[in-house]
């Protein structure tokens, strides 16, 4: 998901209790966002350029629903070390490499602004939506390029500016009803392509490129967007959790009756707008540039 806040180092995403908190509702949907958020997934695995055998670093893995594709494109004599913060997520994400019959998925709790990881022992590394929740974006592409091999590529997705409508909407009601000024602030500034470009290329990448993705999402129905929100979001559970039983159906019936201008006939629909980027370490020739 897709988190703005005023104080960015406020946010529940930066901390793993957060997305422990939510663990459970967010494996419940995980069949909707592996179906949402594939074509972002399949690209950014095109563009990490990964092959049988190759070591691939997941950073802010989560449940693993994308390290489990990138361990089926490098095969059995591949290696998949999926780190996260959140210790629960990262559990789930074992259990489903388990139940997925793979072994070549390592889960490890650690902080991918700090990888306590040697040098020169991965051919790639990914990140789905994690780096815009990293204070210091382009710090911690290079602290990734560090433990990539030469000519080691980074592929990365993340949300452009506003580019969830229903999250957006969600976050501005709420807001709104607890009297909270609006107008927040990006975590990381990095929702355009032309920012994450920049913050790539500030982390030491070469062949920077990004692409911009549309992706419809699809629900029956407003009541399942909240539904969806409720158990997958950090940020909206840490902005309602001082609230009331009575409180909190208000603000969620406030938030149902927003949602309801993405109904049609044929049920709920937004489109969400994510940029997938990546680029290649080439150390072996950066100290010519």
């Amino acid at each position: 998901m897709s988190q703005n806040v005023s104080n960015p180092a406020d946010l529940p995403t930066q901390r793993g209790e957060g997305w422990n908190a939510i663990s459970a509702g967010w494996h419940e949907w995980i069949p909707h966002m592996r179906m949402w958020y594939a074509p972002a997934t399949n690209l950014m695995l095109d563009l990490a350029d990964m092959g049988p055998g190759d070591r691939i670093l997941d950073i802010a893995a989560g449940d693993c629903d994308q390290s489990i594709a990138a361990a089926e494109r490098v095969g059995p004599d591949g290696y998949i070390l999926a780190i996260d913060l959140a210790e629960d997520m990262l559990e789930i994400g074992a259990k489903l490499a388990a139940d997925t019959g793979l072994s070549n998925i390592e889960t490890r709790v650690m902080d991918g602004q700090n990888l306590n990881l040697p040098e020169n022992s991965f051919d790639a590394a990914i990140c789905r939506f994690g780096l815009m929740f990293f204070p210091n974006p382009s710090q911690t592409i290079r602290g990734i390029a560090r433990v990539l091999k030469p000519t080691g590529r980074v592929a990365v997705v993340i949300y452009q500016d506003d580019g969830e409508p229903e999250f957006t909407e969600t976050v501005s009601t709420i807001r709104e009803h607890l009297n909270i000024p609006q107008n927040p602030v990006s975590a990381a500034n990095l929702g355009s392509p032309e920012r994450l470009h920049e913050a790539l290329e500030a982390g030491g990448l070469h062949d920077v490129e990004t692409h911009l993705l549309i992706l419809p999402i699809r629900l029956n129905s407003a009541d399942d967007c909240v539904r969806y929100l409720q158990s997958t979001s950090p940020t909206i559970a840490s902005l309602i959790s001082d609230l009331g039983p009575s409180d909190r159906r208000n603000v969620w019936e406030k938030v149902l009756r927003a949602l309801q201008i993405y109904e049609t006939d044929a049920g709920f629909r937004v489109d969400h707008k994510v940029i997938v980027g990546a680029g290649r370490v080439d150390q072996a020739n950066s100290s010519g540039c």
